[in-house]
């Protein structure tokens, strides 16, 4: 399950596929000109985007956080956010190069407590392990 839409949320879902996967794209009528990708099998449309962001945090079982614009920046601090309060114990493995460098930097804050099950990985094949050893 991705937001559904072009660059990595396709790439993820077209390689989901080519391994025999199902998959959800989470989209939004706030996009109205986005259409969801060809290799989604199921489109949710969720009315807005806060209620999208809310749905995919609320149905994945743990996540991967790739580098992207604002969208995904929102997403991932929203998780940060939910795991320090304690709202959220799901996996969620930082991926992306930038957002872990973002990451390292918010670790510099003393307000900001990036709590286990928040992880970090180099590559795609460890960020697999780092959510099965979570998951399982």
């Amino acid at each position: 399950m991705n937001g559904g839409y072009k660059g990595a949320m396709e790439a993820s879902a077209e390689g989901a596929k080519a391994a025999g996967g199902q998959t959800i794209g989470v989209t939004t009528d706030e996009f109205p000109d986005s259409v969801k990708n060809p290799f989604i099998d199921e489109e949710k449309r969720i009315p807005h985007w806060h209620g999208r962001l809310q749905y995919l945090i609320q149905q994945a079982d743990g996540y991967v956080v790739l580098d992207g614009g604002t969208g995904t920046l929102v997403e991932c601090v929203t998780l940060l956010e939910m795991t320090q309060k304690g709202f959220l114990k799901k996996p969620t493995v930082i991926l992306g190069a930038k957002m872990r460098e973002l990451l390292d930097f918010l670790k510099n804050f003393p307000e900001i407590k990036v709590a286990h099950p928040v992880m970090t990985a180099d590559t795609p094949e460890k960020a697999i392990q780092c959510l099965k050893q979570n998951l399982f």
